[in-house]
């Protein structure tokens, strides 16, 4: 199911918005090398591939979080367009932090051997995906419940990087949006 899932966000992610040209053809080739990862790594599993596959989709993810951002800021007006470009960036940081605590988790127990997990929940360690990708929203948000935490230096940074980000997207964006809406209302 995840790697369905995966193939979804690169697939819509690649073919959701009118990119220019250069980087449509930038998405389409990440898009495609990241697909293929996807399923060779669910058909020959290790943990290298697996960390490769998530480099790939961690910057496959991270073009297209620039290209909003770009997008967002080069428009002229605020439209439910670039309102839900907006939603969809935030979105997409919190996968790429998935994506960041899931390399943290490969590279502790591919460089230090330890099966102890990068994260630590209040029943145990991470069991799959669908855990990073809870701490990372949890994070980004700055709920904050404290059922987990990072453990590793790996995945202390990676949160100091997503909740930082975090915070830092929703000021500049909201900044960006307020601008755009109070210029537009002062020439009308």
């Amino acid at each position: 199911m995840k790697n369905i899932l995966f193939t979804a966000i690169v697939f819509f992610g690649t073919f959701s918005l009118d990119f220019v040209k250069r980087a449509q053809k930038i998405l389409i080739a990440s898009g495609t090398v990241t697909i293929f990862l996807i399923w060779l790594d669910h058909f020959f599993p290790n943990q290298t591939l697996d960390l490769v596959f998530f480099l790939s989709f961690f910057f496959f993810n991270l073009f297209i979080v620039v290209f909003m951002v770009r997008h967002i800021a080069k428009s002229k007006k605020v439209d439910a367009t670039i309102i839900v470009n907006s939603i969809n960036g935030y979105l997409l940081i919190g996968i790429l932090g998935s994506a960041l605590l899931a390399m943290a988790e490969i590279l502790q127990k591919s460089l230090y051997h330890l099966d102890t997990g990068a994260i630590n929940f209040a029943g145990g360690t991470a069991r799959g995906f669908h855990d990073f990708l809870y701490f990372s929203f949890v994070t980004l948000t700055t709920l904050g419940y404290g059922d987990v935490t990072p453990v590793s230096a790996f995945a202390k940074s990676a949160t100091i990087i997503i909740a930082v980000t975090g915070q830092l997207y929703l000021t500049i964006l909201i900044a960006i949006l307020v601008g755009k809406f109070l210029s537009r209302t002062e020439t009308d």
